[in-house]
């Protein structure tokens, strides 16, 4: 717990004091959430990777009002899996992480393929399993007849 202890206390020096949540960890697969902004993610991940964390996953969110990043950060102690959240409005570019964590090239090429969120900076968007022509993402809401397309508030509160 030591090293989440550190990243937390520094996350907590620049972070307002509503932007992270605590969990239990038995219930949610995480210890700790934090809500931060698109200026904010690589300075976020930063800590994340000088505190000795690795990226674990990276998904996409589609709302009717905008898109969310769902990072995944953990390291070989117990309890220690952190979620940061990042809202992305329609049609706005996320910072590559790539040059932080090796893995988030190849998860933000999946996520620019499935959900169509950019991220500036990124060394290769090519599509992974899509046909390189392909001018969609097939995770988004708006591809296909989807009846369930709402606005985040709707389902988070």
């Amino acid at each position: 717990m030591a090293r989440l202890n550190e990243v937390l206390e520094k996350l907590r020096q620049i972070l307002p004091a509503d932007t992270l949540s605590f969990r239990d960890p038995s219930r949610t697969g995480t210890s700790c959430c934090a809500r931060v902004g698109l200026d904010r993610v690589r300075e976020v991940a930063s800590i994340f990777a000088r505190g000795g964390f690795f990226l674990e996953s990276l998904t996409g969110l589609d709302f009717q009002d905008s898109k969310e990043l769902v990072y995944h950060f953990n390291t070989y102690e117990p309890g220690a899996r952190v979620a940061v959240r990042v809202l992305c409005p329609h049609g706005e570019a996320a910072p590559t992480l790539s040059d932080l964590f090796r893995s988030a090239s190849w998860q933000e090429r999946e996520v620019w393929e499935f959900f169509g969120i950019p991220f500036a900076g990124h060394p290769d968007l090519r599509p992974l399993l899509l046909p390189e022509d392909a001018d969609f993402h097939p995770l988004t809401k708006t591809f296909g007849v989807v009846n369930a397309y709402r606005k985040r508030e709707e389902i988070y509160g």
